[in-house]
């Protein structure tokens, strides 16, 4: 026994241990970082109880008690009483006596949050250098000829009368040939360099010139925006164009992703160092900037929306979020992605704060 109270203690993976009734009547160290609440809080407890906003692991549980059959390696996501949504790899075991009757369960609970974090990190990178690489190949390969067509076009417009069939077409060509043009140049403004140059800019000067601008856009509902500025925010060093091209991509998104009559909000803060969000906890010295919309949000699990070239939208093209992205990591910052709890979406910026100091 004085072997056991050691080893259970001393488990790097959560032990939850469940009787035939489904209540709970040991949990470890490491179990109770997991879900944020002591084994005092918690013994007695059925599963629903433990993990109220958890359907499937609970499900899982019930059916294996009842099944009698043990689970082994089955990746599950958590959201435990502190707010924080973890990736888990579970294993459920049964327990018999020497008679072969079920006498309950162990849930045994690994933390792959950091691993599942990394994996979508190298993923992504791995896409969006993808996407540099065919940035350059698309921009050498069509823009020269485009310019071409442009010329040629504008020559044919000049030389036809205003009342003539023909050019209405020549100014839909050129109309359209506008708009190629300015994919590629987002194409270009994506692709990594270390010459971007960077100023001191004051982040709030490119978020109300960008909100003034989609106050004027004619596509989506009708939406309010509301500004939730810190006024103590502190400076970046960016890029203005680009920065501008990012908020007009994402609140575009927010807008499209919108019901009528309802808000965007767009909020600016300065995270402390050390909160528990995985992202905020790693980067030091960030402002971050937050987009939040009432739309149907995001479906993570299926989907990796700033892959390039991946759209919902059906007159999209799927670039606007690796677009975004791309500029982001240009700047040495990061783009998350979320849900909230009410319900819509959240997209983060997270920028570093400019070191100079100010004369």
């Amino acid at each position: 026994m004085t072997s056991e109270h050691h080893l259970i203690p001393s488990l790097t993976e959560g032990l939850f241990l469940f009787d035939r009734e489904g209540r709970l009547v040991l949990l470890n160290p490491s179990g109770e970082r997991l879900i944020g609440r002591s084994e005092k809080a918690l013994l007695g407890k059925t599963a629903n109880e433990i993990f109220p906003r958890n359907p499937d692991l609970c499900s899982i549980l019930e059916n294996t008690l009842n099944n009698g059959r043990s689970l082994a390696h089955h990746s599950i996501s958590l959201a435990n009483f502190e707010g924080n949504e973890l990736y888990l790899s579970i294993s459920v075991s049964i327990l018999e006596d020497h008679d072969g009757a079920i006498q309950g369960q162990v849930l045994l609970a690994r933390d792959d949050t950091v691993l599942s974090e990394l994996d979508r990190s190298f993923r992504r990178a791995d896409l969006l250098t993808t996407l540099g690489t065919l940035n350059l190949g698309i921009a050498h390969e069509i823009k020269n000829p485009l310019g071409g067509i442009k010329g040629a076009t504008q020559l044919l417009r000049s030389e036809l009368g205003e009342d003539s069939p023909l050019a209405e077409n020549c100014d839909i060509i050129l109309r359209e040939v506008e708009r190629i043009d300015s994919l590629l140049e987002s194409l270009l403004s994506a692709t990594p360099t270390d010459e971007i140059p960077l100023k001191e800019l004051n982040i709030h000067e490119v978020l109300i010139e960008v909100i003034d601008l989609m106050g004027h856009w004619e596509e989506g509902p009708a939406v309010t925006y509301v500004k939730v500025l810190d006024p103590s925010l502190p400076a970046v060093m960016a890029d203005r164009s680009g920065l501008t091209q990012v908020f007009l991509n994402l609140l575009k998104n927010s807008l499209e992703a919108a019901p009528p009559d309802s808000e965007i909000i767009i909020r600016t803060t300065v995270p402390q160092v050390g909160s528990p969000h995985p992202i905020h906890g790693r980067m030091k010295g960030v402002v971050q900037i937050d987009i939040e919309d009432s739309g149907p949000g995001f479906d993570l699990e299926t989907h990796d929306f700033s892959a390039p070239f991946f759209t919902t939208k059906p007159k999209g093209v799927g670039l606007g979020l690796a677009i975004s992205e791309q500029i982001i990591q240009n700047h040495g910052g990061r783009l998350v992605l979320e849900n909230r709890d009410e319900g819509g979406a959240i997209v983060s910026v997270l920028l570093p704060i400019s070191t100079q100091k100010t004369k």
